[in-house]
């Protein structure tokens, strides 16, 4: 087993030296009893995977990724075979060299100590659709089986980079969750994973005809509370989020395949093509036509 250290709350996380991705195709059931973490990803590579962190079970499909924080508890069960977990945790002092890295440059690093308090990611430990994310675990799983040293230094590089774009992420986050009116931090850490659960969830379902009871029950809230609190913490509706994807994702579907107006208009689930065109000119400057032809 790794080394553990104190951390407030009594739980010690293991401690890596390096980068480890666990990767595997799982022919039978598996187990892995409930353990303390350190800073990583869990996704599956294949199937629907069960994590348990902290006890809350979360089941992963393709495209999603859990970020699991550092003193959180862990287990894996799988109940079927043709399930193919991944789990990638990193060095444990990448994560607190990275935002010194950010928060200080060039020569202040050179002066100033290094700062080994840890920082807090907790707001980033919630599953995320994030097919990039997950692009990168397989890309890492394929270079784990080949060997050398450039292999290594791809690994490498594709890790610093996976987690610098976590920590924009994660800064991300903790501004958005201080929007929320609570007294108490953890009362502002739970609401804001709800939300961010359920802003996700739009965004992998924008053209399903959403209502906003069924993004609030994503959310585990009512429709009105949810709204409030969505609106605080992105200062936005929910509505005007969900037509902002849309209009995003019109715009990619334009400059990459030669579909019609109206079948985008259809695909991303517009009904009347003219509000389509009103809202795209709004958000982008000019027409959908115009934008082709440009």
């Amino acid at each position: 087993m790794p080394e553990t250290f104190n951390f407030p709350g009594g739980i010690t996380p293991p401690v890596y030296n390096d980068h480890f991705l666990f990767a595997e195709h799982l022919q039978r059931p598996y187990e892995c009893p409930e353990c303390p973490s350190n800073i990583g990803l869990l996704t599956a590579a294949g199937g629907s995977c069960d994590y348990f962190v902290n006890g809350a079970k979360h089941r992963l499909d393709r495209d999603q990724v859990f970020f699991i924080s550092r003193g959180s508890t862990l287990a894996v069960r799988s109940r079927t075979k043709d399930v193919y977990p991944a789990l990638l945790f990193f060095h444990s002092r990448l994560p607190d060299l990275v935002m010194f890295s950010l928060q200080y440059g060039g020569e202040v690093l050179l002066e100033k100590p290094f700062d080994t308090l840890p920082y807090d990611f907790s707001y980033l430990e919630r599953p995320h659709a994030d097919a990039g994310t997950f692009t990168t675990i397989l890309q890492l799983i394929d270079l784990g089986a080949g060997s050398g040293s450039f292999a290594a230094l791809q690994a490498d590089m594709a890790i610093r980079r996976l987690f610098e774009d976590l920590v924009q992420k994660n800064q991300e986050a903790y501004k958005h969750s201080q929007n929320i009116q609570a007294l108490k931090a953890s009362t502002r850490l739970e609401i804001f994973k709800r939300i961010s659960t359920a802003k996700d969830w739009m965004e992998a379902h924008y053209q399903d005809g959403l209502t906003l009871e069924s993004i609030a029950a994503i959310a585990s809230m009512n429709s009105q509370h949810f709204l409030r609190m969505f609106k605080q913490v992105y200062s936005i509706t929910p509505h005007q989020y969900l037509i902002d994807c849309k209009l995003k994702k019109a715009r990619q579907l334009i400059e990459n395949n030669d579909l019609t107006i109206n079948d985008i208009c259809q695909a991303i689930g517009f009904e009347s093509a003219f509000s389509f065109s009103v809202l795209f000119k709004k958000r982008f400057g000019m027409p959908p036509s115009h934008f082709r032809k440009t």
